[in-house]
Parts: structure tokens; C-alpha cells; sequence
């Protein structure tokens, strides 16, 4: 595994960017068609996206009772219910803000892995990161939000109630790292698309609104790119640099998305929302830091941002690189 240099680089500001552009998406997405359009229709076009990768790649599928069980899970927990409840925040709430929430997904998962893992436990960094990430969110909702319980406070807390699911739904994935990584994400997939559909076709029925073909080429982005595309990235960037170096991404995709909320969209952030950034930002990298003893295992799992990497993460002892 060779130093990061700056094709590496390249790639994990193009992920980024890919990550960071989807709450722009979702927020042109949910401005022609319902949330569940968005996320079902996002979900659908990334499965067929990746059984197409899946079959270029002559990918396996997973392998054994366990991993099935886990891939619904995930599809549950990391997919079907994140995209809904993020692309129904998105409704009332900036493109930008949202991206910041979502930052908070590397910090519930530290906090939740201390408790239902084994080899994950809070350690002085983590701790100070919690305590900075928690301070952030208050920043970012103000107190007089919380206290009032109305307005955007409801869709806001969608999208962080999103946070929680996609970090829990990565330590369900920690059962899958042995598995066909292509393979799995395209059964997730599936399955998250095909828990949305009835409910899509049932309640919504999709046949009945007007065509709007800037809506429709979102959903399309967001199933080409930040959810199947983005795969490939992951996979290079695993095998060649390492999975640790993805941790950068916690720092990249909140930043990358409200400017490009600021860019597209012309949605100018509150001074709470960089406030609460710079402080949820600088928690990402307590939890980081290792103080005292290094550790043996410096290569262990890492927290990511996007609910799919861990299923990707190249299992030890797989010299194929993911090829």
C-alpha cells in the first residue's frame, strides 16, 4: 500500500464533491417530485447502476444466511429510510444544512461502536469529538428552536435522525466485510428500492404528476454518482491508499456541500450553520487523534461518511485490490 499522492487525492476530492453535491440534488429533486419519488427513484436507478457493474465485473453474491440478513438490514437501516427521511427534510431545509447534519454521522457511530463493539471503544479523542460534535448540533439548531419544537425543528431532525441510521447500519456492515463487496451493495440496494416501491406507487403514485425533466436528472444523478459511481472510487482509494484515508472525507463533504448549495442553489448560510460547522468539523478530528500509546492496529476500521463504504472496505488478506 503505497503513500497517498496526488492522483489519490484527486479521487477523494472527486468522492467528495459526488457526496457533497447530492443534497443540492435532493434539494432540486424534492422541489419536482414527493421524498419518496426522490428516494425510491434514486435507489432504483443506482440498483440498476450497480447489477450493471455487477455483471462487468462477474461479482458474486453474498455468500451465506448471515450477510443476507445484514444486506436487508443495511438496506433498511442505511438506505431505504436515510434517503426518505433526508429527501423529506429537504423539503424546508437548505441544501447546506443539511450536508452540515449529516457530518454527524462519524460521531454517533464512534459513540454507538463503543457500545456494540468490541474493538471500537471510546478512547480521550473520541470522547473530546462527542462533546464537540454534540455542542455543534445545538449550535446549528439554537436554542430557541429546540425549545420551541416547531417550524423546521421537525425536518431538521429528520435528516439527523438519517445521521443515526446510516451510523448504525455501518457497524451492521462490519458483517459484510468478507463478502463480495459489489455484489452485496447491489442486493442493498435492491432491497432498499423495493421497500420504498409500494409505498411510492401506493401512496404517491408517480404516474400522476407532471413530467419535470430537471427532477427527473437529479434522481438520475443521484443513483448514477454519489450512490452507484462513487462505489468505484471507494474501491480504488481503498485498495491503493488505505481505508483511513477516507476519514478525509468527514471533513470534505459537509464543506463541499454547502458551497455547492451557495453555488447552485444561492442558499447563503447563517453564521450559527459555519459556526456549528467549524465545531462538528473540529470534533471529527479529536475523534481522530490518538492520545497516549499508539495503538497495535493502526489499519482498523474507519468511520466514514456515506452508509454504503463499509460494505466496501477490502477484507484482510484480499490481495485483488477489489479487481
Amino acid at each position: 500500500m503505497k503513500r497517498p499522492g496526488i492522483r489519490e487525492y484527486g479521487l477523494l476530492l472527486l468522492l467528495a464533491l459526488m457526496w457533497g453535491s447530492s443534497f443540492t440534488f435532493i434539494k432540486i429533486g424534492v422541489h419536482a417530485y414527493s421524498p419518496l419519488v426522490v428516494a425510491c427513484g434514486r435507489l432504483s436507478f443506482a440498483a440498476l447502476v450497480l447489477w450493471c457493474f455487477a455483471a462487468i465485473r462477474k461479482s458474486e453474491l453474498p455468500k451465506g444466511r448471515g450477510a443476507w440478513i445484514s444486506t436487508f438490514m443495511v438496506a433498511l437501516i442505511g438506505n431505504a429510510i436515510p434517503f426518505f427521511l433526508i429527501s423529506y427534510g429537504e423539503t424546508q431545509v437548505d441544501a447546506g444544512l443539511a450536508a452540515i447534519l449529516m457530518s454527524t454521522v462519524p460521531l454517533t457511530t464512534v459513540v454507538l461502536a463503543h457500545f456494540f463493539t468490541h474493538d471500537e471503544k471510546l478512547s480521550t479523542g473520541k470522547v473530546v469529538g462527542v462533546i464537540l460534535g454534540t455542542i455543534g448540533v445545538i449550535v446549528l439548531f439554537g436554542p430557541e428552536t429546540l425549545s420551541g419544537l416547531g417550524g423546521e425543528f421537525l425536518f431538521q431532525l429528520a435528516i439527523l435522525v438519517a445521521a443515526i441510521g446510516y451510523a448504525i447500519s455501518s457497524l451492521v456492515a462490519r458483517n459484510l466485510r468478507d463478502q463480495p463487496r459489489i455484489g452485496s451493495t447491489a442486493v442493498i440496494l435492491t432491497f432498499a428500492a423495493l421497500m420504498l416501491m409500494p409505498f411510492t406507487l401506493v401512496i404517491d403514485q408517480p404516474w400522476t404528476m407532471d413530467w419535470d425533466p430537471e427532477g427527473a436528472l437529479s434522481i438520475m444523478y443521484l443513483g448514477m454518482f454519489p450512490t452507484g459511481i462513487a462505489m468505484f472510487l471507494i474501491l480504488q482509494l481503498i485498495a491503493v491508499a488505505g481505508a483511513s484515508f477516507l476519514v478525509f472525507n468527514n471533513y470534505l463533504v459537509p464543506a463541499v456541500g454547502v458551497v455547492i448549495s451557495f453555488i447552485v442553489l444561492g442558499e447563503v448560510p447563517q453564521p450559527n450553520a459555519l459556526i456549528a460547522l467549524a465545531v462538528i468539523l473540529g470534533g471529527i478530528a479529536a475523534s481522530q487523534m490518538r492520545f497516549g500509546r499508539k495503538p497495535k492496529d493502526v489499519d482498523g476500521p474507519v468511520l466514514k461518511s456515506d452508509p454504503m463504504t463499509p460494505v466496501m472496505e477490502v477484507p484482510k488478506g484480499d490481495k485483488s485490490g477489489g479487481k
